[in-house]
């Protein structure tokens, strides 16, 4: 089975890890971990093409959230630090769910995308 590709953006590096660390357990998805960056990351997820991007939300990536939502993947999941919700969003459908339910989120994101 090929690997699915998760590109995990940051601002606060110990809760992208935390992330990247959390989905990296799954041997189903490959995982990077970007620090965000709103003139660099839409150039390395051209060059990564993930299947999944999972972006860590505060005021710093608000502008980076509009530079990469144009881009592959359909599947866009905006975690915050600040509250216990996150929300996902596949091809502009939006579904809340908790964080603890990001690995299900994934995995139900890329298996719409699939079929």
């Amino acid at each position: 089975m090929r690997k699915r590709r998760v590109v995990v953006l940051y601002v606060h590096p110990l809760f992208g890890e935390g992330i990247a660390h959390l989905l990296q357990a799954d041997e189903q998805l490959e995982v990077s971990c970007l620090k965000a960056n709103p003139t660099e990351t839409p150039r390395q997820l051209r060059r990564l093409k993930p299947h999944a991007i999972v972006l860590e939300t505060s005021k710093e990536t608000e502008l980076l959230s509009e530079a990469v939502w144009d881009l592959p993947p359909a599947l866009f999941i905006k975690v915050s630090i600040e509250d216990n919700m996150m929300d996902m969003y596949y091809r502009r459908q939006v579904m809340t769910a908790r964080p603890e339910s990001l690995l299900e989120a994934v995995h139900q994101g890329l298996s719409r995308g699939a079929s």
